[in-house]
């Protein structure tokens, strides 16, 4: 069960004792865009889709640069889309950043399957 992409994300972080940066404009160009292409429209904001995105069902992994190849192979094997969004860094936490490395402000919640 998913908790969203920044539920499952963080909990991957926090067993770790690692951060991550997520570029959130390929989140949502990406992401969105592709599983949801009305999303794109008028009809939501970018600060919506972005809400959206990150609070959503997707799943997130973590793989080392080293295992770039591998994961690409194992991804078309599986036929599953793997779209890198971000970063493993050493400071705890997650920072959200636009396309110009800008950092993201906002409150973003990942899903919760009980409230």
């Amino acid at each position: 069960m998913s908790d969203g992409l920044l539920g499952d994300l963080g909990h991957i972080l926090q067993a770790s004792g690692m951060g991550a940066r997520v570029d959130t404009s390929i989140a949502i160009n990406l992401i969105a865009s592709n599983k949801y292409p009305t999303w794109t429209s008028a009809a939501f904001s970018s600060e919506k889709r972005l809400e959206l995105v990150l609070s959503g069902g997707d799943e997130a992994c973590t793989a080392p640069a080293s295992a770039r190849a591998a994961v690409q192979a194992a991804s078309v094997q599986a036929q599953t889309r793997v779209t890198r969004i971000g970063c493993i860094e050493a400071e705890a936490g997650i920072r959200l950043v636009d396309a110009d490395e800008a950092p993201v402000q906002g409150a973003f919640r990942s899903f919760d399957h009980f409230g």
